[in-house]
């Protein structure tokens, strides 16, 4: 992930990633260490600080539960740089499909996370065209 490529391998980055991977979805300490390789006492101090600082929601049911919050400017830039990685990745599979020459099957799963992430760079827009046709199918 190109979080942890550009600020390092910590537990915090690890956290991130899976909160950003995982944007829509409220999740616990538990499902977050089990995620990403972090142990509980680890992923309980840096969701605390997370929290304190306000990039993060909890989930109002009082379960405990957390996800970035979809309304803090830190949390949506950090999901566009990863949002970068799914592009690159998709110019990797688009390179691969050119060089075989053969048909997938495709469909959409999602687009929710680009609308609220507000994208608009033509890189990106030219790219979400083409999501909005296809998603692997695997």
């Amino acid at each position: 992930m190109i979080l942890r490529d550009l600020l390092g391998d910590s537990a915090r980055i690890k956290i991130l990633e899976e909160l950003i991977s995982n944007w829509d979805y409220f999740l616990s300490v538990e499902e977050i260490a089990r995620m990403s390789d972090v142990s509980k006492k680890s992923v309980y101090i840096h969701i605390k600080e997370l929290n304190n600082i306000g990039i993060l929601s909890v989930d109002e049911e009082g379960s405990k539960k957390f996800k970035l919050n979809p309304n803090d400017k830190r949390a949506i830039a950090l999901a566009l740089i990863e949002s970068d990685e799914f592009l690159r990745k998709l110019d990797e599979f688009e390179l691969n499909i050119d060089s075989t020459k053969e048909s997938l099957p495709l469909s959409v799963s999602s687009m929710e996370n680009y609308d609220l992430l507000n994208v608009n760079s033509q890189r990106t827009n030219d790219a979400m065209k083409s999501i909005s046709l296809i998603t692997l199918i695997m």
